[in-house]
Formats: C-alpha cells, sequence, structure tokens
C-alpha cells in the first residue's frame, strides 16, 4: 500500500485498489512457459541433433531469460492498477524504466457502467469499466477484477451520504431557538396585538359552543321515546 501511496496527492487517501483479472496475466504465463521454457526443454531432450548443435548453456541462458520475463510480467501486473481515492481516480501505470500516473476527478464523473462480453467474464468475475464523463467523452478500465465492487466504492465518493453532523446542528439550533422564545414569553409575556387576537378567538369559540348547545337542546325536545 505504500508503494501506491506515493503516486497519489498528499491529504488523499486510498480507498480502493483496481487491478486487472489474473487471467490477463495467467494467458502471458501460459504462452512464455510454453514457447520459452517447455517446448525447447522437450526437444532439447528428445532429440541428439539439437543437443549436438545447441550446447546446453544456450537452454539454461532461454530458461533464465524466461524465469525473469515471468517475475517482471507478475511485479508489472501488481503495480499496474488504479487507485480509488475520496477524490479522484489514478491510473497508474509503472515500468522499469519511468511510471506514469493519469487522473480522473470525481465531479468530472457522470456515469459509470460495467461490460462482461462473455459468459466467463461472469463465471470469473471480469469485466470492463466504462466512465462516462461529462460531456461524450468515455474511458475505460479494461478486464478489471470485480469491477461491481469496484463501482460501488466509486459511487460512495460521487453520491455522498448525507452528513449526519449537518442534521445534528439543525437540532442544536431548532432546540436553541425554542428555549430563547419560551424564556421571553415567560419574562415579557406576548405582545397586546396577539393577545387581542387570542381574545376574540376565545369568545367565538365560546359563542359556538353555547349555540351548539341549543341546537342541541332544541333536537333532543322533538325527540320521541318509541319504547
Amino acid at each position: 500500500m505504500k508503494f501506491y501511496q506515493k503516486h497519489i496527492p498528499d491529504g488523499q487517501s486510498i480507498q480502493a485498489i483496481i487491478h486487472q483479472h489474473w487471467l490477463i496475466v495467467f494467458d502471458k504465463y501460459l504462452l512464455w512457459l510454453s514457447f520459452g521454457a517447455l517446448i525447447p526443454s522437450f526437444l532439447y531432450y528428445q532429440s541428439e541433433r539439437v543437443r549436438d548443435i545447441v550446447p546446453f548453456f544456450i537452454l539454461e541462458i532461454l530458461l533464465l531469460l524466461v524465469f525473469w520475463k515471468i517475475v517482471y510480467e507478475l511485479y508489472n501486473w501488481y503495480n499496474d492498477v488504479w487507485i480509488i481515492t475520496e477524490q479522484a481516480i489514478y491510473d497508474l501505470e509503472w515500468s522499469l524504466l519511468k511510471t506514469n500516473v493519469q487522473s480522473i476527478h470525481l465531479e468530472s464523473i457522470e456515469g459509470l457502467e460495467v461490460d462482461k462480453h462473455r459468459i466467463w467474464d461472469t463465471i470469473f468475475n471480469k469485466g470492463d469499466i466504462i466512465i462516462h464523463k461529462f460531456g461524450d467523452e468515455e474511458i475505460a478500465i479494461y478486464s478489471a477484477y470485480a469491477p461491481h465492487r469496484a463501482i460501488t466504492v466509486i459511487e460512495e465518493y460521487i453520491n455522498p451520504p448525507e452528513d449526519e453532523e449537518q442534521d445534528n446542528n439543525f437540532d442544536l439550533v431548532m432546540d436553541t431557538l425554542s428555549g430563547v422564545v419560551k424564556d421571553y414569553l415567560q419574562n415579557n409575556g406576548l405582545p397586546d396585538h396577539i393577545n387581542t387576537r387570542l381574545k376574540h378567538h376565545h369568545q367565538s369559540d365560546e359563542e359556538y359552543d353555547e349555540e351548539s348547545e341549543e341546537v342541541d337542546d332544541k333536537d333532543s325536545a322533538y325527540t320521541l321515546d318509541l319504547r
């Protein structure tokens, strides 16, 4: 993780690392082992004519080169990654002579999708991550391992959840205002115009109750007992 951390700006933390699927490097291993080691070794030990023409140290050098090539491809696969931080995605391309880093800021991302071409992609959890930027520009992360998990991490920072601290601050402000209003009413009472309106409203309620009682009395007077 320290190797990746030094390739991103200070102040940002790594949230996830996206590797290419191991099947990509496995194909290269299979190719180099077959044509660089197994087939030459088989021909060398099965043919006396080949042994007479080619010295044994040539075969040793060939096998050593194939071994170092496989180690290099493994190291290259491990270091060529996409680094996800809370602010951007960094495309890290490593080589012996130089290292290239390109960035995609999360603010410029409009949408994400996963493209799986074959049924093997679903079985081995492999797919291309297509990043749609604002406008018509698209960037692809080819043959990524666990692409849906990577998209989930990216979307968490593109659409962050609401900050609970803001809700707590709002509740605190409302409680403070309620306390201020309560203290003011206890010390000063209601203004005169509000008291007048409340008084009229109370009188209207009393008149309405009296009228309702009179109507009930009239209804009861006309009620017949049929029992």
